[in-house]
């Protein structure tokens, strides 16, 4: 199993002969750069259209665009994205940059907040006869009841801590179910859930004691996962950003247009008195949000794609009902976690004593032999 960081700081803490060197400051250009980045990436706002275009509206990809000049400069788009992250990851040094101290007393909280967070959107959204998302609809008979409340007791195992992994299995479960229901991108559209239910496969809800006598929450099976929990929230939340940025605006700008016609005012631009036309408005939201999304699952400097993406999630929340943040509250979390953990991923337990198990994110260093 590779070594995290903070093995490699112990050892070398241990050898008195070897001298540790910290990073200083990022050079201030670098700095400029990526703050450029990160204000110019909100130049639209992300929504998810299907959720409030009335079924007669609606409108399915049409999957010869793949080679439509709007798809290609996406992925030009994300490319450059990742180029430039790779670049300034190799600049600053530090996979994990930015560093803020505070950051790290947010850690330990983590797993509840997503628990938590999710579950609120699964409730919300069973409640309704929907399963994860309001475009996923269960019928209106027993069976769909029978799936809601099913989605009602895992979600409630994310809010308590107790059988969180069980509850997780059993999200991954119902992500099967969808495919009965729906077109398979639209199950691939909540790739997110995939994500968190595997990440709370691995980690557990956190901050939760019950008949422990205060061991930590760990099963042998979840410490084989834990150095991939990360990885598995990180890539779920990409997938879903990229096929969302598909299937609801490059793929599909009618459902983009229908859903400017019932709420104009998320057309920024007209907003703002320039002249960017509905469709323009949704190719440009589509670019952004594949952007964001390939940058998302290269996963170079994952905190600087996350600030970059706070804006453009919740600017969508003034201009729409209140299901708009309740069912964005999964990815929210997610962006959460990611801000708060960085990729290096969750020591083992043979790196990281029980003693402290969310071990502070200290820099990389260099060795002076």
């Amino acid at each position: 199993m590779p070594r995290t960081p903070l093995a490699r700081e112990r050892r070398t803490h241990a050898a008195p002969s070897v001298k540790r060197v910290r990073l200083g400051h990022p050079p201030i250009g670098v700095v400029a750069v990526v703050l450029s980045a990160v204000l110019a990436a909100p130049a639209v706002a992300v929504a998810h259209e299907r959720w409030f275009v009335p079924d007669a509206a609606q409108s399915t990809p049409e999957w010869d665009r793949l080679v439509s000049l709007p798809v290609i400069v996406a992925l030009a788009s994300g490319a450059a994205a990742v180029a430039l992250l790779a670049l300034l990851q190799r600049l600053v040094g530090d996979p994990l940059w930015p560093r803020p101290g505070f950051s790290q007393r947010l850690e330990p909280s983590a797993p509840a907040i997503l628990g938590v967070q999710t579950a609120i959107a699964m409730i919300f959204m069973a409640s309704r006869l929907n399963l994860f998302v309001p475009n996923i609809e269960l019928p209106r008979n027993i069976v769909g009841g029978l799936v809601a409340s099913v989605a009602v007791v895992a979600a409630f195992s994310f809010i308590t801590g107790v059988l969180t992994r069980i509850g997780a299995v059993v999200t991954l479960g119902l992500l099967l179910v969808t495919l009965l229901l729906v077109p398979w991108y639209q199950t691939l559209e909540q790739a997110v859930f995939a994500g968190i239910a595997l990440y709370l496969l691995a980690v557990g809800r956190g901050v939760v004691r019950y008949d422990d006598r205060g061991k930590e929450d760990r099963t042998p099976f979840g410490d084989r996962l834990r150095p991939h929990a990360l990885t598995f929230i990180r890539i779920g939340a990409g997938i879903s950003i990229v096929t969302l940025a598909l299937t609801e605006k490059l793929l599909d700008v009618e459902l983009g247009e229908a859903f400017l016609r019932e709420y104009p005012d998320f057309n920024l631009g007209r907003l703002f008195g320039l002249p960017v036309s509905d469709e323009l408005f949704v190719y440009l939201a589509g670019v952004v949000e594949m952007t964001a999304g390939i940058a998302l699952l290269a996963g170079f400097l994952p905190r600087v794609v996350i600030l970059a993406l706070w804006i453009p999630f919740n600017l969508g929340i003034v201009f729409l009902p209140a299901q708009e943040l309740i069912g964005h509250l999964p990815i929210l979390s997610t962006m959460y976690v990611l801000l708060v953990r960085g990729t290096e991923g969750i020591p083992s337990p043979a790196a990281a004593p029980a003693a402290d198990p969310y071990p502070t994110q200290h820099p990389p260093v260099s060795v002076a032999r």
